[in-house]
């Protein structure tokens, strides 16, 4: 049987895929400009109870830091209560998010289809008082992933230091919070941010770059 869900429920599950989200951050003014997608359109009512009926059908699950997890209407009404995004004035701990659990994963990949082979997750950390990070790019698809590599190489801000890059292999592969795959192929490196250098005008490119740029997310 295919899932059914009403636009809004599917948008409540689309923006949990790859994260948790905090539930009062659903009514945040500027949740269009932390997604960079439009808002759901649901009235407060129709979040509550598109909420509570994911919740109730056990396609997603709800807790807070400090009471843990939530099943009641009446608890995701005062989670939406909180300040929007998970952001509290000091010493204000309780924060309430909100995630797929692994049926709630399985209807939303049924309605989405996603290709996980194709599926791209890339992570930056810059410890405290250092002009370099290491970040991480990890795909299934190991041919993906050197197309991917490549365009980060010529397109982002950043100068990466090639005697740095590291290439293995992860299995299994926690792709998300509750999607895990057999394996997946990574790539390690370390670069700093071009930003932080004062602007000069840049040589124009060389030709090799056209042959590997023109399709480098093939």
């Amino acid at each position: 049987m295919e899932p059914r869900f009403t636009r809004g429920e599917y948008w409540l599950l689309e923006i949990a895929v790859e994260h948790e989200w905090s539930i009062s951050g659903l009514i945040d003014n500027e949740l269009e400009l932390h997604l960079n997608k439009q808002r759901h359109g649901l009235t407060r009512a129709s979040l509550l109870e598109s909420l509570y009926r994911l919740l109730s059908s056990g396609l997603i699950y709800a807790k807070s830091e400090v009471d843990g997890f939530i099943s009641t209407y009446e608890q995701i009404e005062c989670a939406l209560n909180e300040p929007p995004g998970g952001i509290f004035p000091a010493g204000v701990e309780k924060y309430t998010s909100y995630g797929l659990t692994a049926e709630g994963g399985a209807q939303w990949e049924a309605f989405a289809a996603p290709d996980w082979q194709s599926y791209i997750k890339v992570g930056s950390q810059v410890p405290d008082g250092s002009e370099c990070g290491m970040w991480e790019v990890i795909c299934a698809d190991k041919g993906q992933l050197e197309s991917h590599f490549k365009s980060i190489y010529f397109h982002c801000p950043i100068e990466m230091s090639l005697a740095s890059v590291e290439w293995n292999y992860i299995a299994p592969w926690q792709a998300t919070y509750w999607k895990q795959l057999e394996g997946a192929y990574s790539v390690r490196f370390q670069a700093r941010d071009k930003n932080e250098e004062k602007a000069e005008p840049s040589p124009p490119p060389s030709l090799e770059y056209f042959y590997d740029a023109w399709c480098a997310w093939r």
